[in-house]
């Protein structure tokens, strides 16, 4: 939605997931993502949706000129403590 929708959306959280190029927009590229930032986690021991397909995201964004901050955590397909504690102090930040 954010990378179709930049206007609607500023800052995304996204956890143990991955980019699914398939639902963007025809036109995802030629939007003004500026305003976006992404802070993106993803367990590496994720055994529903593999690290490899979640850490592909960073580049996509890159190339986007998208602001984002990639993580890993030793856990599977969840949430370690400390990734909620740093995507808590994360968002604080764009307050």
């Amino acid at each position: 939605m954010a990378l179709s929708y930049p206007e609607k959306i500023k800052n995304v959280v996204a956890l143990s997931g991955y980019l699914n190029e398939k639902i963007l927009t025809d036109n995802y590229t030629t939007k003004d993502h500026s305003n976006l930032e992404f802070y993106i986690s993803h367990g590496n021991a994720d055994q529903v949706i593999p690290n490899f397909w979640a850490n592909k995201a960073p580049d996509f964004l890159n190339k986007l000129n998208i602001k984002n901050s990639y993580r890993e955590f030793p856990v599977g397909h969840g949430v370690a403590p400390q990734n909620f504690h740093e995507f808590k102090n994360w968002l604080v930040e764009k307050l």
